[in-house]
């Protein structure tokens, strides 16, 4: 297979040439023919060219002046422009996409990136070389670790974007933060990958690596952004170690200096590094290669891309190699490589990802697809968690455990297993969930007449009247999700109102099934009224697990946005108990007492054993926040099947948000509530209550303006935040970092 990639190659800079020929390398290794497409308009190599364009007599003027003037420019233009001749396989000369869009080179496959390829700053605007515009249609397409260069996509050229991804096979980017306004464009997954730098082990480096000889022992200083702290830190260890420096600019900026590699080829910058007694850069490449030549190294944030080198520290456990200001270091040992072995494990994980997207983009690798261990067969990002295979297994051979998401998929005992088929004809992935002809819910806005009712409730107040119902007038009992002693949410069943109000209030986390199944069939058999309350896919499974109908079961769906991690929660919760000295007893995920019921004002409250409150606003909550972003709800949420009118609940219910707007003569900010009516016992249900509610018919295109109506979005962040829950000291400070939102509680 033969494989293109276009890049900023021609950049004189070690991150931007060694970034090229490390794809190159790996593109080698998994077993293709790569090449780098030489395309170098004016905007890039202009930066980097002191003949400033010129040709002819005008050109030799110029070389004969930087001879005298600036030697070193001439000097580096050569050894640099020879490495590149020498080390990139270059295919075409193209200075403008013009001729490249007339004359591509045939390849089987194309990919742009790495490196800002995707920033209009460095672009002159949209440049379509850089989005594969000139590959044949039936060529394969792929970024990999495309840069956009900042946390948003100008609307300018959204447009052109948008639909230059629809023909990627792979879409990838080396910063998770610009992931969100890349996923807006695409209808893709947009996974986040290496730098091709770090594709690569130490031993790979050998290939080019030039090691120059020198009796003194040296400081290396990467210095990409002109700084005052990364000099002032710089001479402050030159004189504590007496070590001079070597830097890479052509003018002298510190004290105690040894030379300039200014005119360095990217392999004797490789040999620099390797031989340095410590690193000290603003690079994010002087980063990656002080890690994978395991030297001590501080790094300095740049001020455009410092975000760049926090992620792969981070990600990578060695995060206090970061200095942010020059006062603030006090001890040369605190940046050594203090556990290398580690820093392997992790950096082969890292490589091990960006690997597989590569392979898998290209066709080389199929689909990594993991199923549940379980007879149902589907796939563990199919799985609803739904407890319905383990409670109806007669052998109990199927159970289910927690797995390092915090979530519950099965575990089947082949011992035990019988091929009844059971798990299989209850599993509500694979059975017709919708059969037959459906009927459109018929939807209400719906508040709650008493005030008093409303204002305990998160929303309209529904769920207590259906409740009230169902236990004063019918003799039944009520499942609901309530806290237990050690605040995990459970499903229960309550006998009285006064139960009922543990299940009052929306509870942002998936809640413990287990055993609730069969509690529900053995009430339903002993012929009392129930009243099932719970997420869509929840209701979907009971039904399913009962295998028939029952007049006494009224199920009542609660309208869902996704269902987060319980071990997420639990890791927040840990850490505010840590930090305020006290165990939580309660949760509040939506209190408007106070600040009224848009989810914009509404408070987060948490009550302590000593009796003490802490109150955030919702929005600028962590936890709250990375809910409402989708960053850490079940795999299947990403693909679920119970969304706007797939319904399984005889009512459901939830927020109408956006009430305002369509029916302004029932917002008071007080809670508003909206009632999907899907059978007939739902209508017989909500015509026994809907006399306590000021209440009236509304539209499935109002109701879901504001709802959600598909299946949440797959987030890459999504990845990210899963992959360190383990192993992160904070999980306040890792759900902060992949928030938009910063300096939240």
């Amino acid at each position: 297979m033969k494989v293109g990639v276009v890049t900023f190659h021609s950049a004189f800079n070690f991150g931007a040439t060694l970034q090229t020929w490390a794809l190159q390398k790996a593109l080698k290794q998994i077993g293709t023919e790569p090449c780098v497409i030489n395309y170098h308009p004016w905007i890039i190599d202009g930066l980097y060219d002191p003949y400033g364009g010129r040709s002819g007599f005008a050109r030799t003027k110029r070389h004969w002046y930087l001879k005298l003037m600036s030697p070193e420019k001439v000097v580096r233009v050569k050894k640099y422009s020879a490495f590149i001749r020498d080390h990139l396989n270059l295919v075409g000369d193209y200075k403008t996409y013009e001729e490249l869009k007339a004359n591509p080179p045939k390849l089987d496959a194309y990919i742009t990136g790495s490196d800002q390829v995707w920033n209009s700053s460095h672009t002159g605007g949209y440049d379509p070389a850089y989005f594969l515009e000139f590959a044949p249609a039936d060529a394969i397409k792929i970024a990999y670790g495309a840069s956009v260069g900042k946390n948003m996509v100008l609307p300018a050229y959204q447009k052109q974007i948008r639909n230059a991804l629809k023909d990627y096979r792979g879409i990838s980017l080396r910063e998770v933060s610009t992931t969100p306004a890349i996923e807006k464009l695409t209808k893709q997954r947009v996974n986040v990958v290496a730098d091709p730098t770090l594709l690569l082990r130490r031993e790979d480096y050998d290939e080019i690596r030039v090691d120059e000889k020198r009796k003194e022992k040296y400081i290396l200083v990467y210095m990409m952004e002109d700084s005052v702290e990364v000099k002032r830190l710089s001479n402050r260890i030159s004189r504590l170690l007496g070590y001079p420096v070597v830097q890479r600019r052509a003018a002298k900026k510190f004290n105690y200096e040894l030379e300039s590699c200014y005119t360095s080829t990217p392999g004797e910058f490789l040999g620099l590094i390797s031989n340095a007694e410590c690193v000290i850069t603003n690079s994010f490449h002087g980063t990656v290669f002080s890690l994978i030549y395991e030297k001590p190294f501080i790094s300095l944030l740049h001020s455009d891309t410092g975000s760049r080198t926090v992620d792969l520290l981070r990600s990578l456990h060695m995060e206090d190699h970061i200095v942010r200001n020059a006062e603030n270091f006090y001890d040369l040992g605190r940046f050594q490589i203090k556990d290398p072995e580690l820093l392997h494990r992790s950096m082969e994980h890292v490589r091990e990802k960006s690997f597989h997207f590569l392979k898998q983009s290209l066709g080389l690798e199929e689909e990594l697809q993991v199923k549940v261990n379980c007879p149902t067969g589907i796939l563990r990002e199919e799985c609803y968690g739904c407890y319905a295979c383990s409670e109806i297994c007669p052998k109990d051979a199927i159970t289910m455990e927690e797995e390092a998401d915090g979530f519950f998929y099965p575990r089947t005992d082949p011992e035990k297993c019988i091929s009844c088929g059971l798990c299989e004809q209850v599993c509500i992935r694979l059975q017709d969930r919708f059969e037959g002809e459906q009927k459109t819910p018929l939807p209400y806005a719906a508040l709650n007449k008493d005030d008093a009712t409303r204002a305990q409730s998160t929303s309209g107040g529904v769920f207590p009247e259906v409740a009230r119902y169902i236990i004063e007038e019918k003799g039944g009992c009520v499942v609901g999700v309530r806290w237990d002693e050690h605040m995990r949410a459970v499903q229960d069943v309550a006998y009285t109102m006064e139960e009922v109000q543990a299940f009052c209030g929306s509870k942002y986390v998936k809640s413990d099934l287990d055993g609730i199944w069969p509690r529900v069939e053995k009430l339903l058999k002993e012929g009392r009224t129930v009243l099932y309350s719970g997420l869509p896919c929840e209701c979907a499974a009971l039904r399913s697990y009962l295998r028939k109908d029952y007049d006494n079961l009224y199920v009542c769906e609660i309208l869902c946005h996704s269902a987060p991690s319980p071990k997420i929660l639990r890791k927040y919760l840990d850490h505010l108990e840590k930090k305020f000295g006290s165990r939580i007893v309660d949760l509040n995920f939506r209190d408007k007492k106070q600040n009224g019921w848009q989810i914009h004002e509404a408070q987060m409250v948490m009550t302590f054993e000593d009796g003490s409150e802490l109150r955030v606003n919702t929005r600028r909550n962590n936890y709250f926040r990375a809910f409402l972003n989708d960053y850490t709800c079940r795999e299947s949420c990403t693909r679920c099947e119970y969304v706007y009118d797939h319904r399984k609940g005889d009512i459901t219910i939830g927020d109408y948000w956006g009430i305002e707007e369509f029916i302004p003569e029932l917002f008071d900010d007080k809670g508003a509530s909206c009632v999907l009516v899907q059978t007939e016992k739902g209508r017989e249900l909500w015509n026994q209550i809907a006399d306590r509610f000021r209440s009236q018919e509304s539209t499935m295109k109002a109701v879901f303006a504001r709802n959600h109506d598909k299946p949440s979005p797959r987030h890459s962040i999504r990845d990210e935040i899963f992959d360190q829950i383990d192993t992160t000291s904070s999980i306040n400070s890792l759900l902060e970092e992949y928030n938009d939102l910063k300096n939240l509680t």
